[in-house]
């Protein structure tokens, strides 16, 4: 299992209380009154795809079926052209008021170094990830192969949920990432080389299910740093502060 029962319920709690790391055009901008109508549920554990964000889109899913006001319409439709794949559109959701809204969902980690954020695999960049995001998903809907293919589905509007976590490092001068801009509550953690990594604390490691929220650090394996790092651990500190600690020719690939 991914994520067991308890796991579901805190991420639950995390995702109704979290802000998208990006700030959005008003357009865009997801309507957080939709947490307040989910339910309190005993959550199932998830047994899906091991990777975060089919975990997360698996999260919100949940949260679609149990809303009394909003209604799960379809989800992934692929959207083709000449028999070559565009995207996906993640979810169609019918709003209380009956219109359609597509919404787009995606949880990501950002470092900020030099003038970017970047994953902790050192391969894409919050610029990049939102800039596709605002300019393709969102417009994929709004496209004449996806008015040709699904007349069924008029999309009067668009949201964009992508909740996270960002990451500076406090051993360097303080980032000048200016976009896309951020929110500032997401900021919310420290990365570093594995030779900046303080010495005078503990660390535990954190699963990949464990990203979004993690529990108590006694319920979590202790962290000891093997060299040479192979790639980026996320781990979290005993006051509960969340470090990547990244291999040293971070963000270049190793």
């Amino acid at each position: 299992m991914f994520a067991d029962k308890a796991q579901v319920a805190r991420d639950m709690n995390w995702i109704a209380n979290t802000q998208t790391i990006v700030q959005l055009p008003s357009r865009y901008q997801f309507d957080h009154q939709f947490w307040q109508g989910v339910p309190k549920m005993n959550w199932p554990g998830y047994e899906g795809g091991q990777r975060i964000g089919f975990y997360y889109q698996w999260l919100v899913k949940q949260c679609i079926h149990s809303h009394p006001s909003y209604q799960l319409v379809t989800e992934e439709i692929q959207v083709s052209k000449d028999g070559r794949t565009l995207g996906a559109v993640d979810f169609i959701v019918e709003n209380p008021q009956g219109q359609l809204e597509h919404w787009e969902v995606a949880v990501k980690f950002y470092l900020a170094f030099n003038t970017d954020w970047h994953g902790p695999n050192g391969k894409d960049t919050l610029a990049k990830k939102y800039q596709k995001m605002t300019t393709k998903q969102l417009l994929l809907s709004n496209t004449e192969e996806f008015l040709s293919q699904f007349p069924q589905y008029p999309i009067s509007q668009r949201k964009l949920l992508m909740p996270g976590r960002l990451y500076t490092n406090p051993f360097l001068p303080k980032h000048k990432v200016t976009t896309p801009s951020v929110t500032s509550d997401a900021v919310c953690g420290h990365w570093c080389w594995p030779s900046q990594l303080p010495s005078d604390r503990r660390f535990y490691h954190l699963h990949r299910h464990q990203w979004m929220e993690a529990p108590s650090v006694h319920e979590l394996d202790k962290f000891t740093l093997k060299l040479p790092l192979l790639r980026a651990q996320h781990v979290i500190d005993e006051q509960g502060v969340r470090w990547f600690v990244v291999p040293e020719t971070w963000p270049e690939p190793h």
